[in-house]
């Protein structure tokens, strides 16, 4: 088995707040289980400090440097330092611990450790930042287009530079693969999808008592999940509120800026904020939402959902990586009208929540189970190190020439 160097921008652990460091610790969980040696270098906030027992249980050595978000000063200092800090401390590992592989979590990570030599290397990409800008221009007007439009001509030419200066290169979404794979050519990319949070759990205690409860799920901070809160709430919770006077609507993730918060009223609609544990919340859940307006990737939010057997109602963009089929694994609407309505339905009918909770549930565990897909990219990193073994490698070259 292989020892890996996992780099990321964030800090890995169970209830971290954030899709990412969730999915990320999950892939950590099931290499150590497979065998594998690990070491991690990681920015970690100062809150996240008491998970680090947690995600060091998994390593040889953990290695942290400061998230800019615990760093005095103005942001765009601290945010440079924390990443060269980033930088140093992945070099510095690469040196000490001579790992098999160096495997990148996110493609500002890969940025930030472009170049440093020293083992064959590996990315996942999480987004495909130009599609995002397209998605974006589409719904704008005036200046803000023409800068996503900017943005979108950047991307497009540096995210496929950065990817074809890697070994291999995964992505969370068969979406994000095909696009990843005709701009990155002849550099092949795989699958990697984000494995399902939750299994189902007749016993797991809900948060709230059942009964026509929807559910959303999102780091807030992140403007595409604030901006589609807000949609729903002013487009298509009226209609919901009026049909079933019983609905409730909770809103689950950390750091709701104030336009959110604003809309708690503590009777039908509830800002929870940040909770440790989410499973007990889609346990409490009659029907999820996902009604983004932007989305690349593969919404956690989703996976999870079905995962648990929960019935979800999504915009189109938001079933963009999963690739699930509409009306047979989950409800799909673009308009407030028909989104209202199906989330409307499921409330009214039993019957239909089971039949499509069910079915997402028997596409998730087929397409993104982890024991299925992850032998497929451990198969190629094995690859490299066998052509490594019989050819040295030129990173390793270098960094003995450094030595």
């Amino acid at each position: 088995m292989a020892h890996i160097l996992i780099a990321y921008k964030q800090f890995p652990a169970p209830g971290v707040g954030h899709a990412g460091g969730e999915s990320v610790y999950r892939l950590m969980e099931l290499l150590h289980q497979r065998g594998h040696r690990l070491t991690l270098v990681a920015r970690i906030q100062e809150a996240e400090r008491p998970l680090l027992p947690v995600t060091a249980a998994l390593c040889e050595r953990v290695v942290t440097v400061p998230h800019h978000r615990s760093l005095p000063g103005p942001r765009p200092l601290a945010l440079l330092r924390s990443y060269l800090a980033l930088r140093h401390a992945t070099r510095r590992t690469l040196r000490d611990v001579r790992p098999d592989v160096l495997h990148i979590e996110f493609a500002q990570t890969g940025a930030v450790v472009l170049g440093l030599r020293g083992a064959p290397t590996s990315i996942r990409a999480h987004d495909v930042n130009w599609f995002l800008m397209e998605q974006q221009a589409a719904r704008q007007r005036g200046p803000a287009r023409w800068r996503s439009r900017g943005l979108r001509a950047v991307f497009l030419t540096l995210e496929p530079r950065l990817y074809r200066r890697f070994d291999l290169v995964a992505a969370i979404s068969e979406g994000d693969r095909r696009l990843l794979a005709a701009r990155c050519a002849p550099q092949p990319v795989l699958l990697l999808p984000l494995a399902p949070a939750f299994h189902p759990a007749a016993d797991a205690p809900a948060a709230v008592p059942r009964g026509a409860n929807v559910l959303f799920v999102g780091a807030m901070s992140r403007a595409y999940n604030s901006e589609a809160v807000l949609w729903f709430l002013d487009a298509i919770w009226p209609a919901i509120a009026q049909a079933a006077p019983e609905a409730r609507f909770y809103i689950v993730g950390a750091n709701p800026p104030a336009s959110v918060r604003a809309r708690h009223d503590g009777q039908r609609v509830f800002v929870v904020g940040f909770v440790p544990d989410l499973a007990p919340w889609y346990q409490a859940a009659d029907v999820v939402v996902a009604p983004l307006q932007v989305a690349g990737g593969l919404l956690q939010k989703v996976v999870d959902a079905m995962g648990m057997g929960i019935p979800v109602v999504a915009t189109t963009v938001s079933n963009h990586g999963l690739g699930a089929i509409p009306g047979e694994h989950l409800l799909i609407a673009d308009a407030p009208e028909p989104f209202a309505e199906a989330v409307i339905r499921l409330l009214r009918c039993p019957e239909e929540r089971e039949r499509l909770g069910q079915a997402g549930q028997r596409f998730v565990t087929a397409h993104y189970d982890p024991e299925v897909l992850l032998p497929q990219w451990e198969a190629a990193l094995l690859q490299l190190l066998d052509a490594r073994n019989e050819k040295a490698s030129p990173l390793q070259g270098d960094m003995r020439h450094r030595e």
